[in-house]
């Protein structure tokens, strides 16, 4: 189907490559492309507001991710502790990483798991999908519990610096309402599994992780 075009012959679509929603307030009237790399685009839309006023509106599309639960018999899961460069810190997080175009995400969740854990899994199941951060990007957070372990070689990326452990998913629950783990998409992934198994049970333990 060919592209609805603006005025100026620029695209008319939408993020999310479509028509405007049919309960958006807001109307596409034209996008350029403005920034691209290996790994996301940056996107100017001419808009209509919902107020009538033209503007424009700037969307970061890094492309959806997947973050991983892997649960072991024992009820523990993996953590990896990996600087972040935007961040400029270490922080504890789940085995995550990027769909690439075409993949589906449940494929990218095994490789991911294999690449930065070794690890591969038997069973697996949707946990959600998550916006990252709506106001400013369309990228979605696939995340998985993966079960059924079993182990292979792991073979992380040149840019990643992974430091594995194992911790209860009780404990890291706990490290989720304490801030201790903070990454929005692991805090939602550890919650979807724990209230899974465990309902919304509630504990007043606090842990760090160092």
């Amino acid at each position: 189907m060919p592209s609805p075009l603006s005025h100026d012959g620029t695209s008319a679509y939408a993020p999310g490559g479509g028509p405007d929603a049919p309960e958006s307030p807001w109307r596409t009237v034209g996008s350029h492309e403005v920034y691209r790399n290996p790994w996301l685009t940056i996107t100017e839309y001419d808009v209509l507001r919902p107020d009538g006023e033209r503007g424009i509106y700037g969307v970061v599309d890094p492309g959806p991710n997947v973050t991983i639960v892997a649960l072991e018999n024992d009820e523990t899961i993996w953590l990896i502790r990996e600087f972040s460069y935007p961040l400029q810190r270490a922080r504890w997080i789940l085995p995550t990483g990027r769909v690439e175009p075409g993949e589906d995400p449940l494929r990218a969740a095994q490789r991911e798991l294999a690449e930065e854990i070794g690890l591969q899994a038997a069973i697996w199941q949707k946990l959600g999908a998550f916006p990252l951060s709506g106001g400013i990007s369309s990228q979605i957070s696939h995340a998985y519990l993966a079960r059924e372990l079993h182990r292979g070689a792991s073979a992380p990326e040149g840019t990643e610096q992974i430091e594995p452990r194992q911790m209860s998913l009780r404990q890291a629950y706990t490290a989720c309402l304490g801030g201790t783990i903070s990454d929005a998409p692991v805090v939602l992934a550890i919650w979807r599994a724990w209230t899974l198994l465990h309902g919304d049970d509630e504990h007043n333990e606090r842990l760090t992780l160092t």
